[in-house]
């Protein structure tokens, strides 16, 4: 579906692209001070995130307990600003109901330590060019 996911500039001027959804490379970006986190939407468009002070990114996938088959389901994008993370969730897959359609966004705000799903923090973060 998408050959690079996301892309990173860096403060330097350095660039960096993300894998597949199979293999994003989050953990092989460096960890730098970040000017923009662009994803690359399953509609075509992309999405840009800049000013944060560090940035996170994850895939969402769910993993069938009978045949062990993975569904990637959403792509997540959060950047976090004086304590507060903006977490971006892009649905990749409708999960069976019409709460949630491919495409869709949401745009949510939790606070540091809870942006996962509002209850527990997240790891990956990546240091922001705000923050150097």
């Amino acid at each position: 579906m998408y050959d690079q996911i996301y892309k990173v500039v860096f403060a330097d001027g350095e660039e960096f692209e993300g894998g597949d959804l199979a293999a994003p490379k989050w953990t092989k970006c460096p960890d730098k001070g970040i000017k923009t986190l662009t994803l690359t939407l399953p509609f075509g468009e992309n999405l840009t995130m800049e000013g944060y002070e560090a940035y996170n990114f994850m895939v969402g996938a769910m993993k069938e307990v009978s045949s062990g088959r993975v569904s990637i389901r959403h792509l997540f994008l959060l950047g976090t600003r004086k304590g507060i993370v903006t977490s971006y969730r892009i649905t990749v897959a409708g999960i069976g109901t019409d709460k949630y359609k491919s495409g869709d966004i949401t745009v949510r705000k939790f606070p540091l330590g809870k942006e996962g799903v509002g209850r527990t923090a997240t790891s990956g973060w990546k240091v922001g060019a705000e923050s150097e």
